[in-house]
């Protein structure tokens, strides 16, 4: 089906945005330091490797199977992902209808400014910015740690971990501005060593070696398993390794026919997360036995998956694992970082706050004044964490990627929320599955997660009480200082506020939008 034709342009309301702000006449400002991204850059595999190398399958596999399994719905685990993919599969429906009608690099503020208005879209943008940047500089707490204890283990030499950090900081930071194209080469090889150990690890499984495959069950896909136990921490962990599959978005702009290429390659990483985890804990849980594989899991803890791949494929190959993982996390850091990078450049660029932000570099178009500046955000964290713990596991990379993950979550249903209302106010798109039914539905979903997150906190920080409580009130002040920066903006500089959801289509920007001050 072809999109219809957009209207031309207007001005955005107050209270939301509306479809005719989607285009802006095509002209572009030569010698500006601030152009566009590079366009016509990515494919659907590249920004597929990218999805995936957010989400870090491995790290999935080693940090979540054991603590849904202990601390979820036990062998029911596979089933959980089912049911997280099908949610954010739907989800997904209403997503990539909207990004046929945007191209922007800040997804989640360009979709949330159209559909609930321009102070709800800033609140959107700095909730965002701040989740990523919490999940990143969590993951540097997770390279420092397993990177570090690897160094430790094989030469015997013991370096900090927040050194250990910094040095995947220094290439992250590389490939950030070298820009999407290298970084997705990189991430296609990191990406393919996780899925084929992982896969080895699913084979080996078969071998029968403590279980006949002919005793294989089918159990823990039954709704009764599934839904039983801790049900709600099995799904919010499960909804968790999805997270960098909206990112798709994002990449728009660089997309090649964004229109196709981001649809396509949205579902196919959550249909291809979903069974890929949900084979695998099948497979392995059936390989250790049902009647074994919780209490092996409670008792191993993190190193659940080491000693069950030494149990099913032989001693020794847990090394390989750990080496692994630690190519998996920097894989991920290096799409976070991606990721953030793109909201301050989008925000950048239309003046709305520091203008460098929106500078690119000339050759290589990419935005690197964001990248530098994302990189010290998260470097004042991990030094400030090194210089008070030397256990970043069971803080910085426990915390930070916990709090992340609820304010992506928030996120997501932020923008359900405003995919659904901005399809009601507007003509672009009439088909009722993509614009009514799958968004109304993905908002119960996605609110239920929500719900089941936040009566869990203790599993997912490691943290009770007022501690829990302080730690996620950040994701909600971090959304109320968009919205209050919003209002500061509405009353105080009535022109750069106007500029808010204007031109969100950054493939036809006019000229860059004056400095902000």
């Amino acid at each position: 089906m072809t999109n219809p034709t957009l209207p031309p342009p207007a001005q955005v309301s107050d209270s939301a945005a509306a479809p005719s702000a989607l285009k802006s006449p095509i002209r572009q400002a030569a010698g500006r330091r601030n152009n566009g991204l590079k366009e016509n850059t990515l494919g659907v595999p590249s920004i597929v490797f990218y999805i995936i190398a957010a989400a870090s399958p491995l790290t999935v596999v080693v940090g979540l199977f054991p603590i849904m399994i202990s601390a979820g719905n036990g062998i029911g685990m596979p089933g959980a992902f089912v049911v997280a993919a099908a949610v954010l599969m739907i989800f997904a429906v209403g997503y990539v209808a909207m990004s046929r009608h945007v191209t922007n690099a800040g997804a989640f503020y360009a979709y949330s400014t159209l559909g609930l208005g321009r102070i709800p879209g800033l609140g959107a943008a700095t909730l965002a910015i701040f989740a990523y940047n919490a999940i990143q500089a969590g993951l540097y707490g997770g390279f420092g740690y397993y990177a570090g204890e690897l160094i430790n283990n094989k030469f015997g030499v013991h370096l900090p971990w927040w050194l250990v950090s910094m040095v995947a900081m220094v290439g992250c930071l590389g490939l950030g501005i070298q820009g999407v194209h290298a970084g997705a080469k990189v991430l296609g090889v990191f990406m393919s060593l996780e899925v084929t150990m992982i896969t080895i690890l699913s084979l080996f499984s078969l071998s029968g070696k403590n279980v006949p495959v002919s005793d294989f069950s089918l159990e823990p896909f039954s709704p009764s398993v599934v839904f039983g136990g801790a049900v709600g921490v099995a799904l919010m962990f499960a909804h968790a390794s999805f997270i960098g599959f909206e990112g798709s978005a994002i990449y728009g702009e660089e997309a090649k026919d964004p229109q196709r290429t981001v649809p396509r390659a949205t579902y196919i990483s959550v249909a291809f997360m979903g069974i890929f985890y949900a084979i695998a804990g099948w497979l392995v849980i059936n390989a250790l036995g049902l009647d074994r594989v919780i209490a092996m899991a409670t008792a191993e803890g993190g190193d659940f998956i080491f000693a069950a791949s030494d149990d099913i494929i032989g001693h020794n190959i847990s090394l390989i694992f750990q080496i692994l993982i630690c190519t998996a996390i920097f894989a991920a850091i290096v799409t976070f970082h991606n990721n953030v990078s793109r909201y301050l450049f989008s925000l950048g660029r239309q003046g709305l706050i520091w203008r460098p932000l929106g500078w690119t570099n000339a050759k290589r178009q990419t935005p690197w004044v964001a990248a530098l500046t994302q990189t010290a955000m998260v470097l004042i964290v991990v030094l400030a964490f090194g210089a008070v713990t030397s256990d970043p596991f069971a803080t910085l990379w426990t915390w930070a990627t916990g709090i992340g993950a609820i304010g992506v979550i928030s996120s997501q249903l932020l923008a359900a929320i405003a995919i659904f209302v901005f399809f009601r106010r507007s003509s672009v798109d009439k088909r009722p599955w993509n614009t009514f039914i799958a968004p109304l539905l993905a908002i119960a979903g996605l609110g239920y997660f929500v719900i089941v997150t936040l009566g869990s906190l203790d599993v997912l920080l490691g943290v009770h009480g007022g501690t829990a409580v302080l730690m996620v009130s950040l994701v909600f002040i971090a959304l109320a200082i968009g919205m209050v920066y919003g209002i500061y903006l509405k009353y105080t500089a009535p022109q750069r506020y106007e500029r808010v959801g204007r031109a969100l289509n950054e493939r036809q920007l006019d000229e860059p939008a004056p400095e902000a001050t």
